[in-house]
């Protein structure tokens, strides 16, 4: 467990029990990860995605998918095309890629650094959680732009505003990230692809 932590937020008392020290957590998984008991889970938002797909049809508004472009080789050998075609299957309005979103950080981390001369980036909420636990003199250098997958939220937002976005991801960090004020609200939910995969199981979506 203590070597699973690269943030030395668990450690093992004369109990031999291990516990998680909250205030040097940086929420990045790795600990659920590695752990070869399955001791250890995150919080599953499932059923909030099920609920915002299901509101929508009853509601009127769009729940949209904003998938990480490491789908590409999740569910093999299904194409990308049918993954976006599974997706629509299960309700979602529209699927977007979160690549658009990398660019246009892309752009701003650029003039950022233009400005400041040294700049690191903010699209890994473990990462920033990391330099502002553990290294809180280099938290100056971080980025202001919000992540990629804020930016295409917002970007859905502001074409839709009373969309629902659920962005999927392989990463367990984005479940506390969307959760920050610095996220404006433009995500309203994560999946892990594993509940992506849940989600198709239950619909007998092949």
């Amino acid at each position: 467990c203590e070597k699973g932590c690269p943030a030395n937020a668990i450690s093992m008392g004369i109990d031999k029990k291990a516990s998680i020290d909250i205030n040097k957590c940086v929420s990045c998984g790795s600990c659920v990860n590695q752990c070869p008991f399955g001791a250890i889970q995150d919080k599953s938002w499932i059923v909030d995605a099920i609920q915002m797909i299901r509101g929508g049809n009853q509601w009127g508004y769009n729940t949209y998918a904003v998938i990480a472009p490491s789908i590409a080789g999740q569910f093999a050998p299904a194409t990308y095309g049918q993954v976006v075609a599974g997706l629509k299957q299960l309700g979602f309005a529209g699927v977007s890629e979160v690549a658009l979103g990398g660019d246009v950080v892309a752009q701003h981390e650029t003039e950022e650094w233009a400005e400041k001369g040294m700049l690191t980036t903010s699209c890994c909420p473990g990462f920033v959680g990391l330099v502002k636990k553990k290294y809180p003199e280099l938290d100056q250098y971080v980025s202001g732009t919000p992540s990629p997958m804020v930016m295409i939220g917002l970007h859905l937002k502001e074409k839709d505003p009373d969309a629902k976005v659920v962005f999927i991801g392989p990463c367990i960090a984005k479940k506390k990230e969307f959760q920050l004020g610095r996220t404006k609200n433009a995500v309203d939910c994560v999946l892990t692809y594993e509940e992506l995969y849940a989600l198709f199981a239950s619909k007998g979506i092949e």
